[in-house]
Formats: structure tokens, sequence, C-alpha cells
């Protein structure tokens, strides 16, 4: 049965900093739909979206569904035949991608009316949203509820806190999912440099896109990004975060070389998906969505976890209180002083 959509409860929170940045952020899924940075005196849009919450919610956008700036939750990524292991129980979560679970289920995260629960004006804006997760809901154990704080700064930062607490053993492994695209122009993100400082990467088992447990070197594939090269087209993968979490991951500069986003995070791993199979739509006033139309950095644990105990937990327990971060920094880059 199609879940219906309440306007009603739409709200839409823009924040503002004294640079001209802009970000906006809707109460539903968590959306970041909007990303606007001054660039050499013009206003470059920063994300994959759209204007209106209809086409969020739209039976043309949702067919071959990319879930654009969203939150994900209760789990980001796949899981194999959607099965976890909780405490040494199989537990079995509804699939909604053939045999397996992608990114919560049939309606993750990414699909609710968040409420949102505070607002801070001033110097660095930020908005908190929270969503409780009742128990059994797309198969999960326990009532989750999460917090969720998007804080725009001074210096052109995007920080992402967050809170989660559980009422059982539970899965939470939380993401954010916005698709970054820093051309000035409608171009696609092959022709922007990112440099990434991991060394290893997760490689995922064919046909079903899940871990294959192993963590072998990036040296000698498409996906050695440590000294920074053009976006290869099929990057789909989690890269190992072995840097502190004050250390920039990733950084994505544009065709034209005139602005970069670093990533930061305390999150074990840093999916990047290059947007290979992005679903090609023309969003009016916006940029067009197309194949590597768009970038996206998800910083979050690992998928499927429970089944390769070599991977970082990702089951939260009642006593324990579920903290992560992810900040995307953005800065002009001046040509003349490179």
């Amino acid at each position: 049965m199609k879940k219906v959509y309440s306007k009603e409860q739409l709200q839409t929170i823009t924040l503002r900093n004294v640079n001209g940045m802009e970000v906006s952020i809707m109460n539903f899924g968590g959306i970041i739909n909007s990303i606007k940075v001054p660039v050499n005196g013009k206003i470059v849009e920063c994300v994959l979206g759209f204007d209106t919450f209809e086409e969020y919610i739209s039976d043309t956008y949702r067919v071959e569904y990319p879930y654009l700036g969203a939150i994900i939750g209760r789990n980001a990524g796949r899981i194999k035949y959607g099965k976890v292991i909780i405490e040494g129980k199989e537990i079995q979560l509804h699939c909604n991608l053939g045999e397996n679970q992608i990114h919560g289920g049939f309606i993750g995260f990414d699909s609710v009316f968040w409420k949102v629960i505070d607002q801070v004006k001033g110097e660095n804006p930020s908005v908190t949203l929270q969503y409780v997760s009742k128990e059994g809901e797309e198969g999960y154990p326990g009532e989750v509820t999460v917090l969720v704080t998007y804080m725009l700064t001074t210096d052109n930062r995007l920080r992402i806190d967050y809170h989660g607490i559980t009422t059982a053993p539970t899965i939470l492994n939380l993401t954010q999912h916005t698709y970054f695209n820093l051309n000035e122009n409608d171009n696609n993100v092959l022709n922007n440099t990112l440099q990434i400082k991991a060394e290893k990467y997760v490689p995922l088992e064919e046909g079903f896109f899940t871990p294959t447990g192993e963590r072998p070197s990036v040296v000698g594939t498409p996906l050695d990004y440590r000294n920074g090269q053009n976006v290869y087209p099929h990057t789909d993968n989690s890269f190992i975060r072995e840097i502190s979490a004050d250390e920039v991951m990733a950084t994505l500069i544009n065709g034209e070389g005139t602005l970069k986003m670093d990533v930061r995070t305390n999150h074990p791993v840093l999916h990047i998906y290059a947007g290979y199979y992005l679903p090609e739509l023309h969003p009016a006033h916006r940029k067009t969505l197309g194949q590597n139309k768009g970038i996206c950095f998800e910083a979050q644990g690992y998928a499927d976890a429970t089944k390769h105990p070599q991977f970082n937990n990702v089951v939260l327990l009642p006593n324990e209180v579920y903290e992560f971060f992810t900040e995307f920094k953005f800065q002009v880059i001046d040509k003349n002083n490179k």
C-alpha cells in the first residue's frame, strides 16, 4: 500500500551564516535539499535536490529512488537477506530490495516526518530534529529515539551530530545521503578531483553488493585516491578511517577548481558513491540528475556488520548512547594564491 504524506506537517528550516552561505533542511526525512555557497560573486548550488515537497514524494522520483539528501536509518547500506545477528540471535528484517534490505527498509528514516525540537539562531545557527522509531519498525527490535542536529558555522562548516538511545538491543547505523555537485555548471562530477586519506577499502560481493568481510589495500585499484585523482565513475565503496576524527578524511574540488569541500568524521568508514545509477530527472531551476551527476559521502558504520566480527560493532544496547558526527567544510579556492 502506498504511503500518503500530508504536506501540513512539512517544515523547511534555512540556516544562514555571515558569509552568505545557506543550508536548507526539511523535517521530512531530515533532507538537505539545498546548500548554496557564494563563489567569486556567484551563488553555487552544491547539492542535487528539488525545490518542492511534491517532487520528493512523486512516483517518478520514487521508482528508482536515490535517497537524495536524506537521513538514512536505522541502518545505512545493504543487509544480505535482511538478516542481522544481535546477541547471538538471528533476526529477520523487512526486505525492500529483493531478498535484501537497503537503507532501513520500506519506510526508513528518509521517508518520515521528524519533529523539530530546537532551533538556534546567531553566528552558528542550528536545528535539531527528533524521530522515535517504534518497536518492530521494519523488523528492528527496541524503540529507538534519535536526534540529529545540523549546524552551520561562521567558517562554512556544516556539522551533523547524531545521538541515539534504545529500549532493547538493536541495530543503529545512521548516515546522511546528500549528493554533492560543487560544479558552477551542470556537468557531472567526473571532472572533480577527489582525495581520500584511506589505505584500505571494503569490497562488495557480486550480485548482493554487501561486504565480503575483506579490507584490502587500495593500491593498484581505481579506488586509490590517496594522492587525489578524478572521480572514478564506479566508486561505490566504504573507505576505512584510520586517522583521527580531527583530520580531514576526504576532499572534493569542483571541475572549475574554484570550490573545495573537506569531510571529517568519527564514524569508522566513509562510504563514497559516485552516483553511477542516478536516475535521469530534470527538476526546474536545479541541476539535472543522471549518471555520475552527484557524489555521496556517507560517513557511517560498516554495512551488514553483524555477520563480520572483524567489523566495528553496530549493535546499540539500552545502557549505551549512539554519538557520531560528520562535517562538510566549504572553501573558495583563490587561484591567484595556489
